[in-house]
């Protein structure tokens, strides 16, 4: 007597193998594959080896010099492997614990991926972004665009070798000419306070 196999549905797929041949392939293990790959870039990439090693994180991440206001440029790779990781490891958790349709399953794992993207964007903003660890009191900070008492100009810092342009205001009652060396007394985000260094003599 022929015992009958229950099948789950839309727990398989068929993918082509040879001419008039096909694999059934299930949902779980293309999950895992996917989740595998990713993994895998990420060590390929180095990118799984910088997040253990904090000091090496944003060795790829690179800063504009021109203007950092214009946001950081990420390595596409990094960004590619979190996507592929976080895609197939909540499919495969959401493929095991419920029964849904494979695309509701990869809808989840599709929005798990881009929060995970945004972050990883985030944090690596916070860590990399030089003007983050700008100091109360940086050296050789320049006015590059005229500071009006009341309205705002810009300066130029250097900051562990990066040059960067920064919005500014004054509390002074004149204006701040172009080329005069500054001291930032508070920052908020990327608008600092400045002062005009005194001059001795």
């Amino acid at each position: 007597m022929l015992v009958g196999r229950a099948v789950i549905p839309h727990s398989s797929f068929l993918i082509p193998n040879s001419p008039g041949y096909t694999v059934a392939v299930t949902w779980g293990f293309a999950y895992l594959l996917i989740f595998l790959g990713g993994f895998t870039l990420s060590l390929v990439t180095g990118f799984a080896r910088r997040l253990l090693h904090p000091s090496e994180l944003c060795d790829n991440v690179v800063v504009p010099s021109h203007e950092h206001l214009q946001g950081l440029r990420y390595p596409a790779a990094d960004l590619l492997a979190s996507f592929l990781t976080l895609f197939g490891l909540t499919c495969l958790i959401a493929h095991g614990v419920s029964s849904l349709l494979p695309r509701h399953e990869m809808a989840i794992g599709a929005g798990a991926g881009l929060v995970g993207i945004f972050a990883l964007k985030s944090w690596l903003y916070r860590v990399c972004d030089p003007s983050e660890q700008l100091t109360e009191d940086p050296h050789n900070v320049r006015v590059v665009r005229e500071i009006p008492a009341n309205g705002y100009g810009q300066v130029e810092v250097s900051v562990e070798g990066t040059q960067l342009k920064m919005a500014a205001r004054t509390d002074q009652s004149q204006p701040i000419p172009v080329g005069a060396i500054v001291n930032i007394l508070d920052r908020t985000e990327s608008v600092v306070v400045v002062k005009s260094q005194l001059k001795s003599g």
